[in-house]
């Protein structure tokens, strides 16, 4: 670097280092979600600009998406924290994390390098050659481990840095891929794109008038109402008008699939048991075309507030919120023509979305997301009239939490069966369950399992 960045640049990039350091803390540490850290840093902080905020997101998840390799750059006072899972007495010098934050977005191999990055290499003393990231091409991991030579060098490291570590070590016997376990880490290191989901059958003037704002969409070859975004649009999309209007909604192309294979029909009765926000309590109505009914209800009240109001944008009044706690509900036995269990999972298929939820999950928790899948499925199971359909959903990769949920469903309930189905992502025959993985269409990896009640 041949000049000393201005005294501007100097204050922004230390403010972003400090909350950056400041929200890891919080999550690797206390295991705490890195959304919510973050979110909560920003409503105290109300004096950071959108410069500040941008740099500070980008910069926070670039390290939990590489931390397998770039723990080895942060202070060791951290990761020795980590490694026991005890907290530090008192928060470190942010100067301490500049090798590491500057290295990460060199691994995230984009073009749009930040001057904060130029700093933290000044300040760190580590000199980087020019590198050029062409725009729109995927760098794969080996050149990207190829990167961090200069920096590992300048601690005087030599390590191998395999793939593996870019996961826990405990969750690699967790997934079954259908292809090799390096290719699905590589897909998981990927920043995720946008998916939109259009809530109108006029889709070309959709895709024009989110054009004017320089959001250039393209459907998905086999579901058209899934609409791919860039990963960071131009605009907030919650204020453009069409999202005002309910005419569309953003939801992953994975979970959108979800609702295809309930496949509801116009006048139904559908139960959606752990329906949270909402995403596919809305796209259920909408294959209903608002006529019949569906009962969205879940343990948190707080998100049924915000599926109420999505509902009512949307102008969806056939969807009726109530509280359920997970125990059997007798008068919802055998009540609907279907039921959908999307469970609380580890949100292992959503590790390139948050990448924080890799490292803050831990392996003692899996039996207990088991266990609590297995109880509110069995339960919800009972609301399935016979000859409907029952349908469980996770957004895992993990065996255990998916094809293991549904054995001991199987084995427990006879009255059930598999129903064999078309998975709309990839248009593959399945014999009931579908695990769609981040290389069928660039999205999240989902599991679901389609059922039948035989009497």
């Amino acid at each position: 670097m041949s000049d000393i960045p201005s005294k501007r640049i100097a204050t922004h990039s230390q403010t972003c280092a400090a909350v950056v350091a400041e929200v890891l803390a919080s999550s690797l540490l206390d295991h705490r979600p890195a959304d919510r850290c973050l979110a909560a840093i920003f409503r105290q902080r109300r004096q950071l600009g959108a410069r500040d905020r941008r740099i500070i997101g980008e910069t926070l998840f670039a390290v939990l998406r590489w931390w397998g390799w770039l723990r080895h750059l942060a202070p060791p006072e951290f990761t020795a924290a980590v490694a026991s899972q005890r907290s530090l007495d008192k928060p470190l010098p942010e100067a301490l994390w500049f090798a590491c934050f500057s290295a990460a977005w060199y691994l995230e191999a984009r073009p749009d390098l930040p001057p904060s990055v130029a700093w933290w290499l000044y300040q760190a003393n580590i000199k980087m050659p020019e590198i050029d990231f062409p725009a729109g091409r995927t760098t794969p991991l080996r050149e990207r481990r190829r990167l961090l030579k200069p920096f590992l060098a300048h601690f005087n490291l030599v390590l191998p840095l395999p793939v593996e570590d870019l996961i826990p070590a405990w969750a690699i016997a967790e997934i079954e891929s259908s292809r090799p376990l390096p290719e699905l880490i590589e897909a998981m290191q990927v920043r995720s794109p946008l998916w939109l989901r259009a809530q109108t059958n006029d889709i070309d003037r959709l895709k024009a008038e989110l054009g004017r704002e320089n959001i250039r969409l393209e459907a998905h070859p086999r579901m058209t109402y899934a609409l791919q975004a860039p990963a960071a649009p131009p605009v907030n999309l919650h204020a453009v008008p069409a999202f005002k209007e309910g005419r569309f909604e953003v939801q992953d192309v994975a979970s959108q699939a979800v609702a295809y294979i309930c496949d509801p029909k116009p006048g139904e009765m559908w139960w959606d048991a752990c329906a949270g926000a909402g995403g596919k309590t809305l796209h259920l109505a909408w294959l209903m075309q608002g006529k019949g009914s569906i009962v969205a209800t879940d343990n948190r009240t707080y998100k049924l507030q915000d599926l109420k109001l999505r509902a009512r944008r949307a102008k969806f009044h056939n969807i009726t919120c109530k509280e359920w706690l997970g125990i059997d509900v007798p008068r919802y036995h055998k009540l609907f023509h279907g039921v959908l269990v999307d469970v609380p999972c580890s949100c292992s298929g959503i590790w390139r979305r948050n990448p924080d939820a890799r490292w803050v999950t831990q392996p003692e928790e899996l039996p207990d997301f088991t266990e609590l899948q297995w109880r509110l499925l069995t339960n919800a199971a009972q609301g399935t009239a016979v000859n409907g359909t029952l349908v469980y959903s996770t957004c895992s990769c993990f065996t255990a939490e998916n094809q293991g949920v549904v054995d001991q469903f199987l084995a427990a309930n006879p009255d059930f069966a598999l129903q064999p189905f078309e998975c709309p992502v990839t248009g593959r025959h399945v014999d009931g369950m579908s695990q769609i993985w981040p290389w069928d269409a660039d999205c999240d990896a989902m599991f679901t399992a389609k059922f039948t009640r035989l009497r």
